[in-house]
């Protein structure tokens, strides 16, 4: 084989489409665990609430391509670099000339809700865990949800806009505590208040009741809730079990430079499954970056002057059944703080700074100029006005303040399809 590609989500999609693009005579092998690939994980909360169909879950479906080979269903199970081979759970090997890593990550699973044999407790990853939970909700609607972050958040929100009673369990004091700031967090708060989801906060899930092998109950701080659904959404680690014995992990981690190569000249890794070092290690672990990482590591395989990542940002746009929200990047210890507060209209919009260059930032219920403001964070332009000026939503505000960011408008884009958080 010229190139295999582990991982079916998006980035190991678009490192597989990207290199059958660029080298047309070459074949390319994509190996997923799961039965299929290329949907929309972001959109799974809609699917589950019945209001989008499954068909529109798919952005790409298997074309008749004999140099696109697609094997679903299987596990990698080693990566032997010596020969180049992989072996897979059917028992069958594979082999490589050049590899791509694009395993994504794996549900953190509290051990609490790591319970066999209970009916009715669902990660919010897969599309088959999807499928079930489904299934499930018609005749079990009382939801506990863990984990207020951007998965739980938005599951919330939709399930809650749909009728369903929903608890939601976060250990922080506040929603979203990786992306937005408690007074940013407030008003996602407050809108899914109106949702009439309850808030747990600073709380955790202590234990589960089960009458009949199906979930009845949980114990959150200190309180029996009903609970006939509970969904898990307390984050992700990446999935590189399968790489224990490579050589290619540094203290339990899948490390890239930031042209997205491993230690193996051979080897390329992108999305959830890496840790970016540079001056540092980062995980910017979100949709655009996995679009835009799966791309960048199927152009370098070959290159002789590999391309580094032009961007680390996190960011990640998204409408929580009526309340839009877009994170340019996370909260940043030492860094300046500017803010345009409007609680009456449920807007408010913050930037962090360092030495007048954008750093971090979250727009909360109005998100004009995202796309400009992202832009000017990624090329680090200097700002040399006054940001709270900066953050008034209004569409001329870039051609009084910011000409050079008018003239590149058309490079200041978050996503061109769906929504892009994680």
């Amino acid at each position: 084989m010229d190139c295999v590609v582990i991982g079916g989500g998006v980035a190991g999609l678009q490192a597989a489409l990207s290199y059958r693009r660029a080298f047309k005579e070459k074949t390319v092998t994509l190996i997923d665990a799961e039965r299929e690939v290329g949907y929309y994980r972001t959109l799974l909360p809609q699917f589950m609430n019945r209001s989008i169909p499954e068909n529109k879950l798919f952005f790409w479906h298997n074309q008749d391509d004999p140099q696109f080979r697609l094997i679903s269903g299987v596990r990698v199970e080693t990566v032997n670099r010596d020969n180049r081979t992989l072996s897979l759970s059917n028992g069958s090997q594979v082999e490589y000339r050049r590899l791509i890593i694009a395993s994504g990550g794996r549900p953190i699973v509290p051990p609490v809700c790591a319970v066999d044999r209970i009916d009715g407790i669902f990660p919010v990853r897969s599309l088959t865990a999807a499928r079930a939970a489904r299934d499930w909700l018609p005749q079990h609607p009382g939801v506990v949800i863990v984990g207020g972050g951007l998965v739980g958040v938005k599951t919330a929100a939709h399930l809650a806009g749909q009728g369903f009673p929903v608890t939601l369990v976060e250990k922080e004091n506040h929603l979203l505590p990786q992306a937005l700031s408690s007074q940013a967090a407030e008003l996602v708060e407050e809108h899914l208040q109106r949702k009439k989801v309850r808030l747990l906060l600073g709380s955790t899930v202590e234990d589960i009741q089960s009458t009949d092998s199906s979930i009845r109950a949980v114990r959150a701080n200190g309180q029996w809730l009903d609970c006939q659904t509970l969904f898990v959404a307390a984050g992700s680690v990446p999935e590189i079990d399968f790489l224990a014995d490579s050589g290619l992990l540094r203290k339990g981690n899948l490390e890239v430079s930031r042209t997205l190569q491993t230690e193996d000249e051979y080897i390329f890794a992108a999305g959830d499954a890496v840790t970016i070092v540079e001056r540092g290690s980062f995980t910017p672990w979100t949709w655009p970056q996995a679009v835009v990482q799966g791309q960048l590591a199927a152009g370098n395989l070959y290159a002789p002057a590999p391309v580094s990542l032009s961007c680390l940002s996190r960011v990640n746009a998204m409408n929580l059944n009526g309340l839009s929200l877009v994170v340019l990047g996370i909260p940043v210890a030492g860094a300046r703080r500017s803010m345009l507060s409007r609680p009456g209209d449920g807007v408010l919009r913050e930037l962090y700074h360092v030495d007048g260059k954008i750093v971090g930032g979250a727009l909360v219920g109005d998100i004009t100029n995202a796309g400009r403001l992202h832009w000017m964070m990624t090329v680090g332009e200097r700002v040399d006005i006054d940001f709270t000026a900066l953050l008034e939503p209004r569409i001329n505000t870039f051609a009084r303040l910011s000409p050079s960011c008018v003239n590149h408008n058309l490079r200041a884009v978050l996503l061109p399809s769906r929504e892009c958080e994680t």
